[in-house]
């Protein structure tokens, strides 16, 4: 019984994630039309690839939810959290 709230937690909370992420992600984008600053831009793409792979594992586990599913979604996440970050810090080491 408890696995179904744990899994209806997690779907809630990442369709949280997801919406406060996609606003993040306008404002910074309405702030890059006004100043049109091409890091910016980067720095937005950088955060929605993080967004995405935040999200990732929990929505995978529905779709795949054995164990070898749960666990290569688990890595895919990581390495787009990596990149996320990665084109984020160049975004703002290029500023």
């Amino acid at each position: 019984m408890i696995e179904v709230y744990a899994e209806l937690i997690q779907l809630i909370l990442s369709f949280i994630t997801l919406i406060l992420g996609g606003a993040l992600i306008i404002f910074i984008y309405d702030a890059y039309r006004v100043v049109r600053q091409p890091t910016l831009l980067i720095f937005t793409v950088g955060l929605f690839v993080l967004v995405l792979a935040i999200v990732f594992p929990d929505l995978a586990g529905f779709v795949a939810p054995e164990p070898a599913g749960v666990f290569w979604a688990a890595v895919i996440s990581r390495i787009g959290e990596i990149v996320g970050i990665g084109v984020m810090i160049y975004a703002v080491l290029r500023g």
